[in-house]
């Protein structure tokens, strides 16, 4: 193929990215970079090359390591002085320093609810303790020992808290949180003096502190440097997912449709108001390592079931729903799944991580290996209305009195035949927009050309290529019918097509290798290997351009699709079939 690595004039293969770019291979110029654009939120995840789910994140808080600045607004302030030696060997980190016995704390305002961490590096000063707090609708405080030789600990924890941690770090410093799922209006640190109360008397008390953060979820996550505004870290809104999904060695770029996770607290389920069933067993083990990577998820361990009714509503009879969740245990016991009423469930033994039944309404179902004992169980299913009441009972009922199952990111998708990637939700349901690329312009060249994909096939009816609806489309597959079409994307009309050629149904799930040249008016595709003629072809100049500017789906209700895209490569000529065969063999 030395031929074709020569004379190609794009070749895109998902390794570099910056946010809002996919950089092609070649040209180096920049002029075949992908632009891409999500929307403006930090829901869409993947999966990295550690096998983890990595999210969108983001601070919170202004100048969160300038505790002079927007830190000054509160009454009661004690004395920032910088310039100190930091745990990360910088002389960055503060002094918090009474200057009376009336100055108590530092404090900051920002406006926030639902699930949160905030965290900050300490060291002891004159006084051992430390408490973080934060005010709002309950008060929620921890208190951590500071002690010298790294053996500190979390002394006092309100109730009102979700969970805390504290790490030593070395040379006397520790990263302490304290989480909740709280309303708040401001967040406060305070050098203490004993382990059960914030305040005290010594006049001249004093801390060192550093790297400030308050972000959304149950961790305190790596920490993201703030100055004037918020900052954001890890999968932006406009980030090119580069997935590693099935223990992949190399990345492909994945593109999804646009979908809500209509559960309010995915990863905080004992949190959700209005869940129905017997919820006592419920409760947040921090000790758990999450398919995140990091400790916590949910615990359960009752033989009756949790529900909630209010997830969706305004259902109708045959409506398509497709709920999710990741499970993990050491026990045979099985777990149920899925919608409570019609058959609309399946029950998994999360132990082995197979099958045991599915329900008459339960349309499909998945087991994905996550590692670590994790898997997430998918049940895709019609709705019924069993009861009249227009809403979905979304539940899972585990069969154990005795052993536990742990879970973690409960995920539903109204209107969905399967579910797409992870969406994380904190408070309230989350919507992750479509992903879309566009080149920037067509093909410059007219004539002979070749065009070569790598991608992964998910789903039946696949406007693999097209900018906004099917009326402007590159590529059209339809699995359910053995249909591939080619078809304008600028201002050209012809159309080619391939009917009951290659069995695209038989593909669904696997890697498909596919070319494309024309000459003159004439075209041929090869895909795996094997070359197929055109059952219709309306080319008519042999200078009409087929190109593949953009890399995203159709918006239409009926199309709503999800790929894995390995590479794309464009040649200013026509390969000879023997290279589009050995191009394209697997």
């Amino acid at each position: 193929m030395k031929r074709a690595l020569t004379e190609a004039s794009l070749i895109l293969k998902p390794e570099a990215y910056s946010d809002g770019t996919l950089q092609s291979v070649k040209p180096l110029d920049g002029s075949g970079d992908f632009t891409f654009t999500r929307g403006s939120n930090l829901a869409a995840t993947r999966v990295n090359k550690d096998g983890l789910i990595e999210k969108g994140r983001e601070n919170l808080l202004l100048h969160s390591n300038q505790f002079d600045t927007t830190w000054t607004l509160a009454s009661q302030m004690l004395t920032p002085v910088g310039g100190q030696s930091g745990y990360d060997g910088s002389s960055d980190a503060w002094k918090i320093q009474r200057s009376d016995a009336s100055a108590r704390f530092i404090r900051q305002d920002v406006t926030q609810s639902g699930v949160a961490t905030f965290s900050l590096y300490a060291k002891a000063g004159n006084v051992d303790y430390i408490t973080l707090l934060t005010n709002g609708g309950n008060l929620t405080k921890g208190i951590f020992e500071l002690a010298a030789d790294g053996s500190g600990t979390n002394t006092y924890l309100d109730s009102d808290n979700i969970t805390s941690s504290i790490e030593y770090i070395g040379s006397g410093w520790y990263r302490v949180s304290i989480t909740f799922n709280e309303p708040i209006t401001d967040v406060r640190i305070y050098p203490s003096e004993t382990p059960t109360a914030e305040g005290g008397v010594i006049t001249d008390a004093f801390v060192y502190i550093q790297d400030a953060q308050l972000e959304l979820g149950l961790v305190a996550t790596d920490y993201i440097e703030t100055g004037a505004t918020t900052a954001k870290a890890g999968v932006l809104e406009d980030t090119p997912r580069l997935d590693y999904s099935g223990g992949a060695t190399e990345p492909s770029l994945l593109l999804e449709p646009q979908r809500t996770n209509s559960v309010p607290l995915s990863e905080y389920i004992v949190g959700m108001s209005s869940l129905g069933g017997d919820t006592s067993a419920l409760s947040w083990d921090s000790s758990i390592l999450n398919p995140e990577g990091y400790n916590g998820a949910i615990s359960y361990t009752l033989n009756n079931y949790v529900r909630k009714s209010d997830i969706l509503t305004g259902l109708s009879l045959g409506d398509k729903i497709s709920y999710s969740i990741f499970a993990k245990s050491d026990s045979n016991q099985i777990l149920t799944f899925g919608g409570q009423f019609g058959g609309e469930n399946a029950n998994f033994n999360v132990n082995t991580g197979t099958l045991v039944s599915q329900g008459a309404n339960c349309d499909s179902y998945d087991i994905i290996d996550c590692g670590n004992g994790w898997r997430r169980y998918v049940v895709n299913i019609t709705y019924q209305d069993s009861i009249g009441n227009g809403f979905s009972y979304a539940y899972f009922e585990w069969n154990s009195n005795t052993e536990s199952v742990y879970l973690w990111g409960w995920q539903v998708e109204q209107g969905a035949t399967y579910p797409t990637s992870y969406i994380p939700t904190y408070g309230s349901s989350v919507t992750r927009g479509r992903d879309l690329t566009d080149k920037g312009a067509n093909l410059s060249y007219t004539g002979d050309y070749t065009l070569f994909m790598e991608f992964e096939l998910t789903k039946d009816a696949v406007y693999l290529l097209n900018s906004t609806t099917g009326t402007s489309y590159s590529i059209f597959l339809e699995a359910s019918n053995t249909v591939l079409r080619f078809g304008q994307t600028g201002g050209d009309s012809a159309i080619v097509r391939f009917q009951n050629t290659f069995d695209w149904r038989a593909a669904i799930g696997t890697t498909i290798k596919m070319a494309f040249y024309k000459i003159g008016t004439n075209a041929k595709l090869f895909v795996n290997g094997t070359p197929y003629t055109p059952s219709e072809n309306t080319l008519s100049t042999g200078n009409e351009v087929l190109d593949w500017r953009y890399l995203n789906y159709s918006n239409a209700a009926d199309r709503q699709e999800q790929a894995y895209i390995k590479q794309l490569v464009e040649f200013e000529t026509d390969l000879s079939d023997a290279e589009c065969i050995k191009l394209t063999t697997l």
